[in-house]
């Protein structure tokens, strides 16, 4: 049986507002497809560096993610996406519709995450605020701030969608049973 949680990753925006965030589900599909992702991305070293081109990053479509200002969903978001780094970190982006302001989350590492997912409770929410993971950080602290705040709105408004996780991945490869969709790397 597969573990399902939801990770809510906090939201960096120029114009401030610690109450931004982008909620997605993961299970063990998303686990997988994030190691899969990972090993598409070549660690750089001296002999990839001199060439013309390098791929660096990998940039997926993420379109099950749930953008948040407050406790307002932002359905104002083009190209909600997650990016897999060289480094074998991942942060998720998007861009305000409105104002035209890219939407990103801090980095995260892709192993740790996996650990995690593995280690924890299964159900547990995730909460990555500045990168850290912040379950287990005092409740006085900014990060234990910032999740009560997430709590509080949450007690406001109905909690994510229980869906299955989903993201394009690998052309041809389903996800699930579903029709797959295609990759998208800018």
């Amino acid at each position: 049986m597969s573990r399902q949680r939801h990770v809510i990753m906090q939201v960096v925006k120029r114009s401030g507002g610690s109450t931004h965030h982008v909620e997605f589900v993961m299970d063990d599909n998303f686990a997988e497809r994030l190691r899969q992702l990972r090993s598409l991305v070549p660690p750089l070293n001296s002999l990839n560096k001199q060439r013309d081109l390098v791929i660096d990053k990998v940039r997926v479509r993420l379109p099950s993610a749930v953008w948040r200002y407050g406790s307002d969903i932002d359905s104002q978001v083009d190209g909600s996406c997650i990016v897999i780094a060289s480094e074998g970190y991942f942060n998720c982006g998007a861009k305000d519709r409105k104002t035209k302001e890219k939407l990103v989350t801090y980095t995260f590492p892709i192993a740790r995450l996996l650990e995690l997912h593995m280690e924890r409770p299964d159900g547990e929410i995730f909460y990555i605020r500045d990168g850290i993971f912040t379950n287990d950080e005092p409740a006085e602290s900014a990060a234990g701030r910032w999740v009560q705040s997430l709590h509080e709105l949450e007690e406001m408004q109905m909690r994510p969608p229980e869906a299955s996780s989903d993201f394009d991945t690998l052309q041809g490869v389903p996800l699930r049973s579903e029709p797959s969709r295609t990759i998208s790397l800018n």
